[in-house]
Order: structure tokens, then sequence, then C-alpha cells
């Protein structure tokens, strides 16, 4: 079983193997399954097209929110009532503490008090903020985490998502004691701490989303505050867009938001090496996502962004982000956009699968989806389908059950990973395929 988006029901964990079965060094190389492509820079979608596709996303498939648009009035009534069910939902799953104990009566109780219901107006009013540094987004306003069993310590139920600096946000609603801020971003909702917001006017966010502006390449590139690039400011991951001040010998002058001793924001200077970022986007073809996907081969991975790292949907979020495709942010969902190319069954022949990935899987630019996890799909070699994907473990089979090996990180794997164990291959669990375009 592949425990890429999931932390559930794990037998005994050792540590996986640097190189999986069936790759090669070389296999963690753009150049490799390049080498293999027939026209890697034939262009999949123009700039005008991938407008077109995210705005798609947004109207028919409603994953994803254009937070530059006026906004449509949200009442209280609509946000206590939202705030309600996810708290009703939480206490439903029978979550547990890292000890294993549940949480008692109380502790819902005080959720409840928490996500400060009473204080909620009538009508909501738009207020906008920018992160001003990167934040773990929480499903309650608390640090203390909850888990589907005890000592799952990397995969804590409460976490949603995170956000980079300079994601602009609404904010919508703040904890009962202040600390924390219900925020929404383009492509989720939840809880932030207050010191991680920076209030803005609609002026202060309209530069994220002008022109002109950088994207980061990197997996992830350092800011800094003076231009020698000594005074360490913070750092930000692939796909990143922030706005550019000005050109210098070898980095880009971009601005961040900071926090203002009152909780408005403010917009500062720094700088960045002109090798992680790039001015606009990168243009879209099967080599560059290639060539962006591969540079994050072993990357750590982190449940909803925990730990500043990256799971399998954000992942992929990263990587397409350096082209202006807007991904939405779970795994169920990005596999919703796209156009497709198989839905199955689990009774699908493994056969069917290996023969439509051979034949109309699109290296660099096919996406693979299962219940809980998604990948990149890279091609195929000598009849075997391989993918790029941020994943936390995968099983295999024993004389006394399954063995969990971990490998948290991006790795390049063959779709036979976790073939004999209970819940069988990454082939055999495939459900799903869709082309980005």
């Amino acid at each position: 079983m592949m425990l890429g988006c999931a932390g559930t029901g794990r037998p005994p964990l050792h540590a996986a193997p640097s190189l999986l079965s069936h790759t090669t060094p070389a296999m963690n190389t753009a150049g490799f399954w390049l080498n293999h492509y027939p026209n890697p820079d034939a262009v999949i979608l123009s700039g005008s097209e991938i407008v077109r596709f995210n705005e798609r996303i947004r109207e028919e498939f409603h994953l994803i929110k254009d937070l530059s648009r006026p906004a449509v009035p949200l009442s209280g009534k609509e946000l206590r009532a939202r705030l309600m069910k996810g708290l009703d939902d939480l206490q439903g799953r029978k979550l547990v503490f890292l000890s294993g104990r549940r949480p008692p009566k109380e502790y819902w109780a005080a959720a409840r008090h928490a996500i400060n219901l009473d204080a909620i107006p009538a009508q909501v009013p738009h207020q906008y903020g920018l992160i001003v540094s990167y934040a773990d987004q929480r499903f309650l306003p608390y640090e203390q985490g909850l888990y589907v069993k005890a000592n799952d310590i990397d995969f804590d139920e409460l976490q949603n998502s995170a956000l980079d600096i300079g994601t602009p946000v609404i904010v919508l609603h703040h904890s009962g004691d202040g600390k924390w801020l219900l925020v929404e971003s383009s492509t989720s909702v939840g809880w932030v701490r207050a010191e991680n917001v920076g209030l803005a006017t609609e002026g202060q966010v309209r530069p994220f989303w002008s022109v002109p502006f950088v994207v980061v390449i990197a997996p992830r590139a350092d800011l800094y505050l003076n231009i020698e690039m000594t005074e360490f400011y913070g750092s930000v991951l692939m796909g990143v867009r922030l706005p550019l001040g000005q050109w210098h010998n070898h980095g880009m002058e971009v601005l961040v938001p900071q926090r203002l001793s009152n909780g408005t924001a403010t917009l500062t200077p720094v700088f960045v090496s002109a090798d992680q970022v790039r001015e606009g986007y990168l243009l879209y073809t099967p080599r560059e996502v290639l060539r962006q996907a591969l540079k994050m081969v072993h990357q750590p991975y982190g449940w909803g962004g925990m730990y500043g790292a990256q799971d399998c949907s954000r992942f992929l979020q990263e990587v397409f982000a350096t082209f202006g495709l807007e991904l939405p942010r779970d795994s169920k969902d990005q596999i919703k956009i796209g156009e497709t190319l198989a839905a199955w069954t689990d009774t699908t022949p493994a056969t069917e699968k290996l023969h439509l990935l051979e034949e109309q899987g699109i290296g660099g630019i096919t996406i693979l989806g299962m219940k809980g996890h998604i990948m990149l799909y890279l091609g195929s070699m000598d009849g075997r389908p391989y993918a790029i994907h941020a994943t936390w473990a995968y099983r295999t089979p024993g004389p006394k059950g399954d063995t969990t090996f971990v490998l948290n990180r991006v790795v390049v794997s063959d779709l036979s990973l976790g073939e004999g164990s209970k819940r069988g291959s990454l082939l055999e669990r495939l459900n799903a395929v869709k082309i980005v375009r």
C-alpha cells in the first residue's frame, strides 16, 4: 500500500532504500525522459489557453477562486453554518491525540468557543490580507494536533494546507482569543496564526496579481533584505509568484509583505538570486514540465504542507504553477480537471491500464489518480510505467504481514510499487488518468 497522502493503519516502519527497485539514477533526471520523447518542445497550451483553462476550473468545477474579482457577499449565517459543520465533521471522525486518548467533551466545547461564532456579524466584511511568513492553515484554531491513530505524528488531521509568503487571502473571521484568523486563499479555507497575516488594502494586494512578476522555478528560493544577499529574510517554494521590482547584476528585487505592529501589511523590497526565479511564467511544454518536476526529486514530504514541505497534491500544484496553471489543492479535486483518458474500477485488469498508458499517456502532462494519492506520469520503459510523486511510504508483503518502508520525499518509481501488499500496487489502485490541457 502506498501511503502517499494518508498515514492510517500502518505496520512497523523501516527505512526505504535510496534507489527504488526498477529505477536507475538516470531516471531521476529530466534528460533521461526527454531522450525518449518525440516532441518535447511542443507547446501544450498557450498563455491565453492557460487563462481559459483556469477559468474553467473556477466556473465549471468551482475548485479554485479568483480573489481579485469582486467578492460575492458572504452572510454571517452561512459562515456560522460552515464552521459548525466543519466542527461536527471533525468530532464525528473519532480522532485522537498523539497519546491515543480521545478528546473529551470539554475539548469540543472549548473548540466551539474558540471559533467564536457569536462574534460573526450579519454580513462578513471583505477584508484582504497578505501572508507574511510561511503559515500552516488549520481546520481549528489550535496548534495541538488530532490523529487517526496514536503516535501518527506526521499526519495531523487538523492540518488543512499551508500558505507561502505573499499569498493573498480574504480574512473572514477571528478566533475568540484573537490569535488566529480564518482566511480564504484561492484554493483553501482555514485558520492561520494572526502573526502570519498582514491586513491589506486592495491596492496593496493588487501587485500580487499584476505584471511584472517573477515566479519561483527552484524547489525553494531564498529571500534577502540586502542586495549582497547576506541578511536572510525567508524562503518561498516553487511556483510562488511575487511582484518584480528591479533587476540587478546577480539577482532580482521583489516585493514581499511584512506585518506592522498594528496588524496591517506593508510592502518591502527583498532580493532573490536570478537563477531561482524567472520573470513571467515558463512556456508550457513537456520539456519544461519534466525539468520542473525532476528538480523536486528528494525534496521532503509534508502532509498538508507541514514542515514547509509538500504532499502529493501540493507537489503538482507547485510544478504546474510555474506555467500559470492553477490546480486545486486536494488530489480528489485535481483528478477532476483536464482531458480524461480513462476512469477505471477496482476490477479493471492491469493489462488494460498498461496499454492505455503506453499508447496515450504523455510524460510530464499526464496525472494519475487513485484514492488518496496523485502522481505525474513520466513514461514507460520496458513495459513498466513510471511516475514522479511526493509520498510518505510504501508497503511490501512479508511472512507476517506487510512491511512499511518510509520514503518521506519526492521519488521516481514504477507503478509496481506496493505489489503483493494488502492494498496492492500503484497500478492496481490506479483509477483515473487525465491530461492537463
